[in-house]
């Protein structure tokens, strides 16, 4: 895709920085019944397949994340961050700071791209990739097969989103504008509303996301390297450089069944060495090592 001086996208053609590089393993949900073995070739941690069923009826206490939220914001002090967490169990939002703050989306958008095309039948297999990968050249491709823009607005429409519009440049997807709000409605459609065979496709490619993506990348900052082996969990993650530092965005289903859907966007004040990138995705990664005790409680 073009690359604008502002940033580069995953996945682009211009060198990417390599975060720091640790030993992770993907814990598969407690009791899950595997749907399928997932393709590990790319990736550098062995995954097992998750469940993509409702959590247990039995609906638990709700958790209190006020004060865990307020350490995970003081872990990124060079910077702007949202959160948002919310509880499937109970059906509630459960924690939040700047909620309603735009974002740009980077490989997050991916999402829509996925959903839009298996709804106009196409193919899961490259969605998967896609997804687990963050496979900029599968997105680019597909954002021109659908129309562009009409994806978002599209997606939009049916989900509910309130706050979502398409990139201001022609082909930049990246640069779709989001709330951690509407992420929730996402992953609320995708595990709740969307059709079955969509929502095992984009379930389990999140679950089997790459310790690289496909552009070389790190991507297990924030989620990924919180949760490691300690409980279930299924991202998507998005970056970008540079405004004028790192975008960093962490996004996904976390805890027993997939209990909480976890958003977490930071972009941060510095930019330029991979000293900086390092410090910025650890300081996101410990903004989610904050909110696990509760999220796993």
């Amino acid at each position: 895709m073009t690359v604008l001086l502002r940033k580069v996208l995953a996945g682009g053609t211009a060198a990417v920085l390599l975060l720091a590089m640790a030993g992770c393993s993907h814990a598969a949900d407690p009791g899950a019944a595997p749907s399928r073995v997932a393709n590990t070739t790319r990736t550098t941690t062995s995954v097992v397949p998750p469940t993509t069923t409702t959590p247990t009826p039995t609906t638990p206490p709700k958790v209190d994340f006020t004060s865990a939220i307020n350490q995970a914001v003081a872990d990124v002090p060079d910077g702007k961050i949202s959160i948002e967490i919310y509880d499937r169990l109970n059906k509630a939002v459960v924690g939040s700071y700047n909620s309603d703050d735009p974002w740009y989306t980077e490989s997050v958008v991916k999402l829509l791209i996925g959903l839009d095309s298996l709804d106009n039948g196409g193919s899961a297999t490259k969605v998967s990739e896609m997804i687990s990968r963050s496979d900029d050249n599968t997105a680019s491709t597909l954002w021109g097969q659908l129309g562009g823009d009409k994806i978002i607005t599209t997606m939009a429409a049916k989900i509910g989103l309130q706050a979502t519009t398409p990139p201001s440049k022609p082909g930049e997807w990246g640069d779709t504008r989001i709330t951690a709000d509407d992420l929730v409605l996402i992953y609320e459609y995708i595990v709740d509303t969307a059709p079955a065979s969509e929502r095992d496709t984009i379930v389990d490619a999140m679950h089997a996301a790459t310790n690289l993506g496909a552009d070389g990348t790190d991507q297990y900052f924030g989620i990924p390297y919180a949760a490691g082996g300690a409980t279930y969990w299924a991202v998507k993650q998005g970056w970008a450089c540079c405004e004028p530092g790192w975008v960093l965005n962490t996004t996904g289903l976390v805890g027993a069944g997939g209990r909480y859907i976890v958003i977490a966007l930071t972009s941060h004040n510095t930019g330029g060495g991979n000293g900086v990138r390092t410090k910025d995705s650890d300081e996101l990664t410990q903004a989610i090592k904050d909110l696990l005790p509760d999220l796993t409680s």
